[in-house]
């Protein structure tokens, strides 16, 4: 198989991957955007706004719009952090925290287990080439002779 032919199986997968959190969403009256915003609350407790947008390289309008309506809806708190009077730290309400968890506990359950199937080291060798391939590609893209 050519290195192209190789690259559209990786792009398959990550795509395909992306698309089952998608579905995850759309069964529990959410968008894939939204789901990531919960995912990302559940898992740091309490981040930024700009952190959000950062990790999963979505526009600031696109989660502002997802936190204004979790705030209506009473599952965030914004506050301001002490360290930096402009910086909003986000976390779950009781009541946010119950409706992350009846979308994500089941999410995570079945994660889990399609991990634990993989066995150990199949799970060290997908971290560790998925890190490695986005360290190079970053670089290449980044560095490489054929940017521009």
């Amino acid at each position: 198989m050519n290195i192209r032919d190789q690259i559209k199986q990786v792009n398959a997968a990550l795509s395909g991957t992306l698309d089952l959190y998608r579905t995850w969403a759309k069964k529990h009256d959410l968008n894939y955007n939204a789901l990531v915003v919960l995912y990302t609350l559940d898992d740091y407790t309490t981040c930024t706004q700009k952190q959000i947008c950062a990790w999963w390289a979505l526009p600031k309008q696109t989660v502002h719009g997802i936190l204004l309506d979790f705030e209506k809806k009473g599952y965030i708190a914004i506050t301001t952090s002490k360290e930096n009077k402009r910086e909003r730290r986000l976390s779950f309400t009781e009541s946010g925290q119950a409706f992350a968890d009846s979308i994500l506990a089941p999410l995570h359950r079945m994660e889990e287990a399609a991990m634990e199937k993989l066995g150990e080291k199949q799970r060290e060798q997908l971290i560790r080439c998925n890190a490695d391939y986005y360290e190079l590609l970053k670089e290449e893209l980044e560095n490489g002779p054929h940017t521009g």
